[in-house]
């Protein structure tokens, strides 16, 4: 080799394998925590879905009850309507009707929330905002 090539190499600044390695290691240590939040996260979401599947069980039974008791609450009603023509008995079972139908409204509003939570809204969010910084990231020059 000559002295200037000896020159070239003995003016590079030394690059430190130590500084690499913590680099490398603050790097990990970041991606970790990036996933160890990913993780809780997605646990979080998964009770929360347990929880709604329980409560969206519940809440199916009693529909089905509540639906029968309008069933039934309405029949009554139109049978009454039919044989008295008084309004004061059939305005009572109609009230009745009517709350039978406010609690399966109630129900159904209640059962729409848990279905939602099952869909795991937030780490479907975390997931698609992950797949697009990298595009993002690649448009940029």
């Amino acid at each position: 080799m000559t002295e200037r090539g000896v020159e070239a190499d003995s003016e590079a600044p030394p690059v430190s394998e130590r500084g690499l390695v913590d680099a490398a290691h603050d790097a990990f240590a970041a991606a970790m925590q990036v996933a160890e939040t990913t993780l809780a996260l997605l646990r979080a979401e998964l009770r929360l879905a347990r929880r709604s599947a329980v409560n969206l069980i519940g809440l199916a039974i009693a529909l089905v009850f509540l639906a029968t008791a309008v069933w039934l609450a309405l029949n009554a009603a139109i049978v009454v309507g039919i044989f008295q023509l008084s309004g004061n008995l059939f305005l009572g079972i109609a009230v009745v009707a009517a709350l039978n139908i406010s609690g399966v409204l109630w129900t159904v509003a209640g059962m729409r929330r848990a279905w939602r939570d099952l869909t795991l809204p937030h780490t479907r969010a975390l997931v698609a905002s992950s797949s697009e910084r990298p595009a993002q990231l690649e448009e940029k020059p």
